[in-house]
């Protein structure tokens, strides 16, 4: 878990849980769905990508990628939503949206994982390339490239400026159509994407949803996953933590 370390007095200083985060971002948007679960007073930090608030100095020293979301609590950053919902919810252990049993709790992280593993190649190339969207420009790469440790989100800012081609595109449409396929298939007979109850799972997927639905992506053929979306956006949290942000 990428709980990191800070020697920045500025960091240090922070009392209580601070999330910096942009409104619509599958990753930022989970992170807040659990704080308002958990009904946890938190001070929001948000930031302008298009502005490229993120790539600030200052903010590398709480994310090391300069990514979003971010959460720093009492001067401690922890960084990578995923990892973020476990550091909330062992932290913050009630109310709990992991299951009890361990066969079930393993369900909850392949559900976690999987989102990890499409995030790039999926989710981030179907955003980027499909909508058109551009948060860095060519002037910032050189600085940004300094910044990132992470080259392999370097090397997706560079593609990113040009465009990516049809073939990526339709690479990332099908790796998500066959990560949706194992929620459809799984909600056909299920209200919760991991045994009868809302979870970090569910937490995890919505905002893929989310996203997705507003960038274009079409979930005509999951009518399971549009009827679970419809469940979940009615919970209080789905509105201060989706909806509001999303105006």
């Amino acid at each position: 878990m990428p709980i990191g370390k800070s020697d920045d007095p500025e960091i240090l200083s922070l009392k209580g849980l601070h999330l910096y985060h942009t409104n619509v971002s599958n990753c930022s948007m989970r992170v807040r769905l659990l704080l308002e679960e958990k009904g946890l007073k938190w001070t929001s930090h948000h930031l302008n990508l298009v502005k490229r608030e993120n790539l600030k100095d200052w903010y590398f020293r709480i994310h090391p990628n300069g990514l979003v979301p971010a959460l720093v609590d009492d001067g401690v950053p922890v960084t990578d939503s995923i990892d973020i919902l476990y550091y909330l919810e062992e932290k913050y252990p009630s109310p709990s949206f992991l299951p009890q049993s361990t066969p079930e709790q393993q369900e909850v992280k392949d559900w976690l994982d999987l989102a990890g593993q499409i995030h790039v190649k999926g989710v981030k190339t179907f955003v980027y390339g499909g909508a058109g969207l551009v948060t860095k420009k060519r002037s910032d790469m050189d600085h940004y490239a300094q910044m990132e440790p992470d080259k392999e989100l370097v090397a997706f800012h560079w593609k990113s400026l040009d465009g990516f081609p049809p073939e990526e595109i339709e690479a990332a449409v099908k790796i998500l159509h066959e990560a949706f396929e194992r929620l459809e298939k799984r909600l056909k007979d299920h209200d919760y994407l991991v045994g009868e109850s809302y979870s970090l799972a569910d937490i995890t997927w919505v905002v893929q949803y989310v996203l997705l639905t507003r960038k274009g992506f079409d979930f005509s053929t999951f009518p399971h996953i549009q009827t679970w979306v419809k469940r979940l956006n009615i919970r209080p949290s789905y509105k201060i933590a989706i909806t509001d942000w999303s105006q």
